[in-house]
């Protein structure tokens, strides 16, 4: 039974479509949805949805901004993006964007070139492209491997004499049977990903990348194909490792996608729900900001930290710092840029009338005052391309510095290129906003140093 709901959204256990259809009674899965909140916290440490009492209407499910898969006994719970076409294969894809690689491989160049002169990119694609990105990590970390005792015949010893083989075979000693203790890569989570990628080859529509495939394929070289992969005895990394592998987590994640469907609703078995968490906060600001970082090469930093600076002296306090998502300065001009996972409030409105939050606007206010910055920039998620501000404020408080606060809305649902190049007009009009704060400042100064001299 599947139980879909909206990331944000607030859905009383009654109106899901699999109680309302009497598939379930609304008590059960009370009781059933309950027992997967507790399991999942738990064991996860994350808290995707929670129920509350809604007296009349009885228990609601309430989503934040988590989207995934969960599943737990025979129930699933699916929690959608609220942002419409931004399907799993794209918000994948965007996590990839978002993460700040230390290795800049021949490999990771290429398929970021490519991928942003791609007009269109089929779903399949998306998980071939995260698992190549995945497998690049595995390279930089290296692949894990197991130790394995294995048995041999040799002309000489090396390694421990098997006596009672030794005495059976070859009592003459013309010949050794040892046994010798080799690192061994032909574990069953490496040769599911070989097996995942031999899969790729077939199935990726994009010419270009197959080549990177065989290239990936050859790094498992020393391991064999697993030849019947079975969903229900997928190998976990845990198992082989105690050391935190995200590298091999991802890659196993995509490689059950590519094995066993596409999509985690209609995928070749239905019955297959692969499990996956992401946190799209998270996702959306640091696509933004690493974005921004790349784009810019100099001038821009994100997690960008500061005291809070309550009294005359700035005084540090200890783990009271404010974090700014991404600080952007240049020749004498600040700009703060926070990004805000609101897609609804993008859409209900229009442009015209689309207005920040009160405590958003207080919050970025003081920021800026604090780093001294003239501009504020708040960036929403959207699935249309803009080339101006949703809206622009001037916040000017007596006693305070102004600043110009703008609402951008960041198209993230096209394909690679048109969403770079969305990511490039936000950019661009950042460099605008400081080239114009910087031609007012030196006029000002210019009459400043004209009346003195006069």
């Amino acid at each position: 039974m599947v139980f879909r709901i909206k990331q944000w959204e607030s859905k009383y256990i009654r109106d899901f479509c699999v109680v309302k259809e009497r598939e379930i009674s609304e008590e059960d899965a009370y009781r059933k949805l309950a027992a997967m909140y507790y399991d999942y916290v738990s064991t996860n440490g994350i808290e995707p949805f929670v129920i509350t009492y809604g007296r009349g209407q009885g228990f609601c499910v309430n989503a934040n901004s988590h989207v995934g898969v969960i599943v737990y006994d025979d129930i699933t719970l699916c929690i959608d993006s609220m942002i419409p076409e931004l399907t799993l294969g794209k918000i994948l894809y965007l996590q990839s964007q978002a993460e700040e690689v230390t290795s800049d491989s021949t490999t990771r160049k290429l398929l970021t070139q490519q991928l942003a002169d791609e007009e269109g990119i089929s779903a399949v694609d998306y998980y071939i492209i995260s698992l190549l990105n995945a497998v690049e990590n595995i390279k930089q970390n290296g692949m894990i491997s197991e130790l394995q005792n294995k048995s041999d015949v040799l002309p000489k010893i090396a390694g421990k004499l098997n006596t009672s083989e030794q005495i059976k075979k070859h009592p003459a000693f013309d010949a050794y049977h040892v046994e010798k203790t080799e690192i061994s890569y032909d574990i069953p989570i490496n040769s599911v990903i070989k097996t995942a990628l031999k899969k790729a080859r077939e199935l990726s529509q994009i010419e270009w990348v197959l080549p990177i495939i065989a290239d990936a394929e050859d790094y498992f070289r020393a391991v064999s194909y697993d030849k019947q992969p079975d969903v229900e005895e997928f190998p976990k990394v845990t198992e082989y490792t105690t050391i935190r592998r995200d590298d091999y987590e991802k890659a196993l994640l995509f490689s059950k996608y590519i094995l066993f469907g596409f999509d985690p609703l209609d995928g070749e078995n239905e019955g297959f729900f692969p499990e996956f968490m992401l946190d799209m906060n998270r996702v959306f600001e640091y696509y933004v900001t690493v974005g921004l970082k790349k784009l810019f090469k100099e001038g821009f930093e994100y997690k960008k930290e500061f005291t809070l600076g309550v009294g005359p002296e700035d005084i540090p306090i200890d783990k009271k710092n404010i974090e700014l998502d991404g600080f952007y300065s240049k020749d004498g001009v600040s700009i703060v840029v926070d990004t805000k996972n609101k897609y609804k409030r993008v859409i209900d409105k229009p442009d015209s009338d689309f207005m920040a939050s009160n405590p958003d606007i207080f919050q970025q206010y003081y920021y800026a005052s604090r780093v001294g910055a003239g501009d504020i920039i708040l960036v929403y998620p959207s699935g249309k391309s803009r080339n101006a501000p949703l809206a622009s404020y001037k916040l000017n408080f007596k006693g305070n510095k102004p600043v110009d606060m703008y609402l951008w809305g960041l198209q993230i649902t096209s394909t690679p290129r048109e969403n770079k190049n969305a990511l490039i007009r936000l950019a661009e009009y950042m460099e605008q906003i400081a080239q114009k704060k910087a031609a007012t400042d030196n006029l000002s100064n210019n009459n400043v140093g004209e009346k003195e001299l006069t």
